[in-house]
Formats: structure tokens, sequence, C-alpha cells
């Protein structure tokens, strides 16, 4: 039985303990994580282990009396923090007041002794007490408060004065831990530091309250800010900053000592503190671009009596979760979206081939979009990979589309992902889009040309915001992606036409590059045939009169027909002369003649039936064959328009679509596509796979 999804045991000692960590696990991770829980030292059945992927424990010591869990399950410490809402509670002690802190562990006493230390509280004197241990008990007179978190009932009874600071809940930083060896995204990460800083903002609204004690007060908030994992900036009514934490200086390269008392919209004018100054209302989890960073802003208006204070904004970089989801995303999906050419797999030694490989190399330079035009087999996705290769975003993804095989009704999903059940059919969970993947990458918008036009707007805001909306969702999520379009049309004749968005075109031709066709540069034909030859490892002799009609052919395939002749000179070829006779009669008429039978196996008929099937839908390619096969019967071969309007399918396919879909049918030997509009010929093998198609698609 293949398993749905993750299972994690936790191990503690208190049943309380065990519910706060599986309720914390559950709003991260939903349904889409099991739970075992043991507590109280129960003793494990071994079989637990069979079920299990990762084992979070609160003390490791309860390992010691279970079986040893094999060796390829990993085991976590539990790392927790503190409810800093119960914090106030100690901030109103005098410093040298004696704690005795209660715990059921010296490990657990000691740690949260430590932590309270870092946040700010070493003026108080902390006495570990771990009852039925060696740790001794002090006499009543030696302390002043009796302090735990949530194991009240641990506190000797003559110590009345008892401060409750609640059971720890899990640190953030186990939830990513979690996370990344489970690979789970933490796609809440940002609401639960979101709560822990509102917690933050509360003790610092009843800090503002004891005016009197103001100096102390802010050494302790200075402390706990310097302990938080987001940057802190605090103004007062102006807008001058008063308060900035040590964080807030990491993330924004600033120091405390230039910064204090200058007003944010000087120092920091991407945070937009007039809205929160003279609106006096909050803005919460708003997306900043500052500098190559992008940042999730929250700003609150602070206030005493009704009086306006000041903002407290909070802020953390989302670049650092978005490269652990992009960690995530890559692992689990499997994709190997890395490119395989760079600047020494384009071969040519004409003119314009080296100037555009030097172009090239300029643009890759930058971060600009870039539009690459030319024929269909110029080479443009090879270009475009090797721009990306030689980028500074070389380590990031290279996601490829081709528009020209998305269906209308499919596109948008599929560039920007869906949310669960936003329609039927969507997996569940939802799924990303094409642009969360090519995040810190290049995404390549192959054949942008046939982009329909219900979609082009939305490519627009992607591009201008640096921002996609999930089909079905309501969250913006922020993509750092360079952009490289190409296409074989004339897209400013497309804008006149009104069939491409003008404003589209001027986002994308940034930076163009246009790639000759092959015809037009003839001294690259003879060193891309020794090229291809070397790749397969052959060596052929070519008479004179071959390479002349060789170099007087127009190539209206480029460089992906030049290659393929190659594989048929190979072939065909006796020995390793290839002469006139061997040469296809398009070499001569201006035509593609009918290739001849591949195979009558049934194996061959089914590796190509197998072929179609992952290149679309069985039922759109035997809808095409079947015109073809017509009008073979009536001797007539068939243009590509004149085969969209014959055509009856259950898609409804664009001429775009048609003429990929023949290319790969071409390529599969099942039809024959002429050239300077001499129409298409479905093959002998054409047939056959028509007929086998037919009985395929029939139920």
């Amino acid at each position: 039985m293949i398993k749905q999804k993750p299972c994690i045991l936790l191990m503690t000692r208190l049943e309380t303990i065990s519910l706060l960590f599986a309720n914390t696990l559950t709003s991260f991770f939903g349904n889409r994580l099991d739970i075992i829980r043991n507590h109280m030292q129960e003793r494990l059945h071994p079989s637990v282990y069979d079920e299990v992927d990762l084992i979070l424990v609160s003390d490791t010591s309860l390992l010691h009396d279970q079986p040893a869990p094999p060796s390829d399950i990993p085991v976590l410490l539990a790392r927790r923090t503190i409810d800093i809402n119960k914090l106030d509670q100690l901030m109103d002690l005098t410093p040298g007041t004696r704690c005795l802190f209660v715990s059921n562990s010296i490990e657990m006493v000691e740690g949260a002794i430590e932590l309270l230390f870092h946040l700010g509280f070493s003026h108080l004197t902390f006495v570990p007490y771990v009852p039925d241990t060696e740790t001794p008990l002090p006499e009543k007179d030696q302390i002043d408060v009796a302090v735990c978190h949530g194991l009240r009932e641990l506190i000797p009874g003559h110590f009345e004065n008892v401060i409750e600071l609640g059971h720890r809940p899990l640190d953030l930083t186990t939830i990513f831990d979690i996370s990344r060896l489970l690979d789970l995204s933490p796609d809440k990460a940002n609401l639960y530091t979101a709560d822990f800083i509102s917690d933050f903002v509360h003790i610092g609204r009843k800090l503002t309250n004891s005016v009197h004690n103001e100096r102390k007060l802010n050494e302790k908030l200075s402390s706990i800010l310097n302990a938080v994992h987001e940057g802190i900036i605090g103004t007062d009514a102006t807008g001058n900053i008063t308060v900035l934490n040590k964080e807030a200086e990491k993330i924004l390269h600033i120091t405390e000592a230039t910064c204090i008392g200058r007003n944010v919209a000087e120092v920091i004018p991407e945070f937009l503190i007039l809205e929160v100054v003279e609106s006096h209302t909050e803005v919460t989890k708003q997306v900043l671009e500052f500098r190559d960073l992008y940042l999730l802003v929250t700003k609150i208006p602070t206030f005493l009596d009704d009086q306006f204070l000041g903002a407290v904004i909070t802020f953390q970089d989302v670049t650092k979760v978005q490269q652990l989801e992009q960690e995530i995303r890559t692992k689990s999906a499997n994709l190997g979206l890395m490119t395989k050419y760079s600047f020494d797999n384009i071969i040519g030694k004409s003119p314009s081939i080296q100037a555009n490989k030097r172009v090239a190399t300029k643009l890759a330079e930058s971060d600009f979009t870039i539009l690459i035009t030319g024929e269909n087999g110029t080479g443009k996705e090879v270009f475009a990979q090797a721009i990306h290769q030689h980028s500074t975003r070389r380590d990031g993804p290279f996601v490829p589309v081709n528009f020209a095989g998305l269906t209308e009704s499919l596109v948008e999903s599929e560039l920007f992902g869906y949310e669960e059940g936003s329609f039927t059919g969507a997996r569940k969970g939802g799924k990303m889009g094409l642009f969360e993947l090519a995040h810190n990458g290049t995404i390549f918008l192959d054949e942008i040309g046939d982009a329909p036009l219900s979609i082009q707007a939305s490519l627009l805001r992607v591009l201008q915001e640096k921002q996609v909306m999930r089909v079905g969702g309501y969250r913006v999520i922020p993509v750092n992606v360079r952009v490289i379009a190409a296409t074989n049309c004339n897209l400013m004749e497309m804008v006149k036409k009104g069939t491409f968005r003008e404003d589209l075109y001027y986002r994308l031709n940034v930076l163009p590059l246009h790639i000759q066709p092959l015809r037009d540069r003839p001294d690259d034909i003879l060193v891309l045939i020794d090229y291809f030859l070397q790749k397969k490892k052959q060596r052929l002799s070519f008479s004179r009169e071959v390479t002349e009609q060789l170099l007087r052919y127009d190539w209206p395939g480029n460089i992906r027909e030049l290659e393929n002749f190659i594989h048929y000179a190979v072939v065909i070829a006796e020995g390793n002369q290839v002469e006139l006779s061997h040469l296809p009669e398009r070499f001569f008429v201006g035509h593609v003649s009918t290739p001849p039978l591949l195979s009558n196996r049934n194996d061959t008929l089914e590796d190509t039936i197998r072929y179609l099937s992952r290149q679309g839908s069985l039922v759109d390619y035997a809808a095409i064959l079947q015109v073809l096969s017509d009008c073979y019967k009536r001797q007539e071969r068939i243009g590509r328009s004149a085969l969209h309007a014959r055509i009856e399918s259950p898609t409804t396919l664009t001429e775009a679509q048609i003429r990929h879909k023949l290319t790969v049918l071409d390529r599969s030997g099942c039809v024959s596509i002429g050239v300077k509009k001499q129409g298409t010929q479905i093959t002998a093998f054409g047939q056959q796979v028509l007929a086998a198609l037919l009985i395929a698609t029939k139920g």
C-alpha cells in the first residue's frame, strides 16, 4: 500500500504538551500530516516505527526505555519558545528578585532559564528545581516567587506567590526542520510569525502605560526586540524612528546610530509610513520590494489614552521562506528544470551567428526581459538556455512554456497554478504554477505569439508587479523571475491587427535578439553538418554535386531540418558516400516526399501511439489524420488553414496548435509536410496509425 502522507511520532512526558504540539502541527500542515502521540512514557510496540517518517521528542531521555527506532527514521529534539503574552508578569519584578523555576526535567528548566536570560531577564535570580531529583529545594524565606511553565502542580504548596508562564510552544525553526525533513511546504509560517509579533506588539502597548518606568522598560524592550527574528522599527507620531532592532539593521543594511531621530520616509521611503501616520489605521501583510528583497511588512499605529503615539513596523525577508519553499518544490516535484545548452553549443562561423552570440552574452549579464525572434528551427530555445546558463540565475530553475501546446482553457492554471477546489478536477492541495516553479530563475515563454488574448493581460500584470495569484486563490505570491520570450511571428503586425496587446509587446521587447534563418547564413551549413556527424560519431563524404545542392537548398526547417537530414543520410547512404541519388525529392522540387513505411511491426505502431499520447490528446491526432486520409483518397494535399476548417474534434484547436501537432506527426512519420504552401499529406504508415487510433479512441 502506498503511503498518502507522511507520519510523525510525538513523544512527550505530559499529554497537555503532546496536545499542544499536535495542535501546532495541525495549524501548519492541516490534514497533510498524520500524527501519532505517545506520552507518560507508554511502551511503544516496534511495529509503530513502520508507519513513522519522523520522531519529535520533547526530551531525548524519553527514548531510553523505548525500542530503538530504525536508523533511517530521523529523531528531532523539539526546540521551544515562550508565550510572550505572559512575560509582563516578570517585567514588574525588581532586579535581584529570587525566582524558584520549577519543571519536570533538569534539561527543561535549564533551557527555559537560558531563554529568559536571552530575552533580557538577567536581572532576576533564577533557582532551578525538579521534584524527586537531586536538585535541592530552598527554604521558603530564600525565595520571593515561584515560576513554572504550565506545571503548577509541581510547585511545593508552601510557595504561595506563583507566576504561571504557560506551556512552551514549538519554535518556528522546529517547524521549518519538520517541513524540510518531510517535504511539506511551510505555507503558514508568515501567519505564525505574525501572531508572535502581534503578541509582542500587545506587550509593547502595555509597556507604554508605565511611563514612570520608561527607561527600564525600554532596556527590556530592546532585549526582546533583538531576540526576535523579524525586523522591528518604532516611530513617534511624526514618523521619526525611535526604535530599530538588530534584525532590522541586518535585513535593511542600515545602522541604528545613523537612523534614530530621522524620518522613516527619508531612510526607507519604500515603507510608505505616511499610510499609518496620516490615517492612524493598520496596514497588515503588505508585500513591498526593497532593493533586491521582498519584505512582508505590517504597520500598526500605537495609542495612549486615545492619543496617537506613533507606529510599530514589523517585517521579514520572505525571500528566505521562498528559498525554503523553492528547495521543497524542486525536491518534491523532481522536475529537473535545468539547462542543457550553453553558448559553446551554438555552432556557426557566419558573421550573423557570431554577432548573435556576442549580443546574447551581453544580454545575459542584465536582468531585463528578452524577446528572441526567428523562424522555427533556428535555435531560439538554445539561445534562451545559453543566456540563462551565462546569467547570475544559472543556479535557479529554467522553466520552458510552449503556448502552442496549451489550450486556452488550461493556460491560466498552468502558468499561475490553482488552489484546491478552484474547479472540477482540481488536484487536492492545489498546484503551483510555472511562474512559481521558476522563482529565482528564468521562465522561457516560447511561441508567445500564440498566447490567447485572454491571458495576455495577466502576463502583463506579472511582468509589471512580479506577483502571481493562483486560480481560485486570494493570496498574492511574489515571484523573482527573469522572462525570456520567443516567437516566429511578426508581433508588430499582430499588434496592428489587434491579436496581440501593444503594451505587452513593449514590455517583452526590452532587449530584442533576432536569429537569421539558415538560408541567410550558408557559411554555417557545412560547419553544422560536421558538428552533427561528430555528435553521432559518424563519417560521411559528400560529392561536389551534393554539397552544391545542400548550399542551394532553402532549409525551411532551418537547423532542425538539417539535423534530421543528417540522420537520414547516415541511414540511407551506401557506405560513407552521399550522392545526389540519396537526397530526398524536396531538395530538387521544393517539397517533401511521402516517407516510406517505417515498419509493419506491432511494437513500432504501439511505440508511435505511446509517443503521440505523450504529446497531447489521441482524439485530436485521430481527427487530423482522418481529414488527411480523406484528402489522400482524392489525391489532394491540404494546407493548415483548410485543415483547420475541416477538422472535427471534441476539442477546438487553433491553427497554431494544429501546426504543432502536424510537426509531431511529421517527426513520427505519419505525415509529410510540404514547403512553400504545398500542403500536407498522410503517409502509408500514418494510415496504419489512424486505424489504430480509431480503435483506441472508439470507446
